[in-house]
């Protein structure tokens, strides 16, 4: 399947969908990785919640972050919670972010074939319920 973003469609399941997203953020393609997203994009980390994509470039860009899922991506009560390998590779990476490769648990929702939301969690404890 290709991961480019003309090739989502509204047939395209929300896995797909976050599947190409993150084919798209680990092979460092920002440009592709930012148009899966909607245009007002939640993003949710360490540092508070934002919106909209320029967001997401600017956050892809400078922590150069690699999210491996460790599991199935399934979407269940409308949302998917992926345990993550995270590694930042970034030269100038944010100093808090780790230099070795770190477990963190991803929240996304995706809607009308966009990602629509990204929350990352240092434990899966501060996962929220649905």
């Amino acid at each position: 399947m290709s991961t480019h973003p003309d090739s989502v469609s509204a047939a395209s399941t929300p896995a797909a969908v976050l599947s190409q997203w993150h084919d798209a953020v680990n092979s460092g393609e920002i440009d592709q990785a930012v148009a899966l997203c909607s245009h007002d994009v939640a993003v949710q980390g360490p540092r508070g919640v934002g919106h909209g994509r320029d967001l997401v470039r600017a956050w892809l860009t400078r922590s150069g972050i690699r999210l491996d899922p460790q599991e199935e991506l399934r979407e269940v009560d409308g949302r998917f919670v992926v345990a993550e390998r995270a590694r930042w590779t970034a030269p100038d990476a944010p100093g808090a972010a780790p230099t070795e490769p770190a477990d963190t648990w991803c929240v996304y929702t995706i809607g009308e074939g966009l990602v629509t939301s990204i929350a990352r969690f240092e434990t899966a404890e501060e996962v929220p319920a649905p």
